[in-house]
């Protein structure tokens, strides 16, 4: 159901967001963060320069409902137009001319807009004004709600949090490049006590490292493993291989050998 009405609720959302802040000239929750506000820039243009960003009137009323009907109505209706074309598959060859023409007018409205968007920016990045169409159609800027501010984060925690990003980013990208089975594979020649090691494989799953409740068999090497193990890495790894011997598991058996069973069901 959520599902289903989710454009809704997110044009409800935005109005929400437009009704408790801008519509009573008040700053959204991001743009306070950073100390910003929005200006008419049609009362300051004939004005001339400004020293800061305290200077110039807020938004006009007419101003606050145009940015609601295109932010909120605008934005809800092009997504339920979407959402209903490619439900009635109006990009189809074998529908109608009629569908076939409005299918291709909407997509190359979509291109025209994403390339004014982009255009936008590029000016945006050089002047620093109208972040986007919509702001630049209604002359409504972002400028600076006081001259100075208190920076309510510390330095140190800042730099904390880069490394952390930063390192947050290394591990996922290299996490999927690794394979526990291979490290332990080449791992396995330095162990100190090889019996011992030998007795537990045969006993344990080398997954979990535990005694199998539900023992299984990974095929065709016979090595046993907990049911749930074999399982969830079957299920998330199609190509998965063996941790002891590095073999292809193609399927998986019970211990007693009644059941069998393919990984990918």
């Amino acid at each position: 159901m959520l599902f289903q009405y989710e454009a809704e609720l997110d044009a409800f959302l935005e109005f929400l967001i437009w009704r408790f802040s801008i519509w009573v000239d008040k700053p959204t929750p991001g743009i306070a963060l950073m100390n910003l506000r929005y200006r008419d820039e049609r009362a300051v243009e004939p004005r001339g320069k400004v020293r800061t960003g305290l200077e110039g009137p807020g938004l006009t009323v007419a101003q606050k409902i145009w940015y609601c009907i295109a932010t909120v109505g605008g934005q809800y209706m092009w997504a339920r137009l979407q959402s209903f074309s490619a439900f009635r598959r109006w990009g189809d060859s074998e529908q109608r001319p009629l569908a076939r023409r409005a299918w291709m007018l909407i997509q190359r409205i979509e291109g025209l807009y994403k390339a004014a968007s982009f255009g936008n920016l590029l000016i945006f990045l050089y002047t620093g004004r109208f972040r986007n169409l919509i702001e630049r159609a209604l002359k409504a800027r972002l400028v600076y709600g006081s001259p100075n501010m208190n920076r309510a984060v510390s330095f140190e925690y800042m730099n904390r949090q880069l490394v952390w990003n930063e390192f947050s980013e290394m591990l996922l990208l290299l996490l999927p490049l690794l394979n526990s089975s291979s490290i332990r594979n080449l791992l396995s020649p330095f162990s100190k006590d090889k019996a011992s090691s030998s007795v537990e494989d045969d006993t344990a799953c080398p997954i979990c490292l535990a005694s199998p409740t539900i023992p299984f068999l990974a095929l065709p090497c016979q090595h046993r493993y907990c049911y749930y193990c074999l399982r969830t890495r079957c299920a998330a790894t199609p190509s998965f291989r063996c941790s002891r011997c590095s073999e292809p598991v193609t399927a998986m058996q019970r211990h007693s050998g009644v059941n069998n069973l393919d990984p990918k069901q």
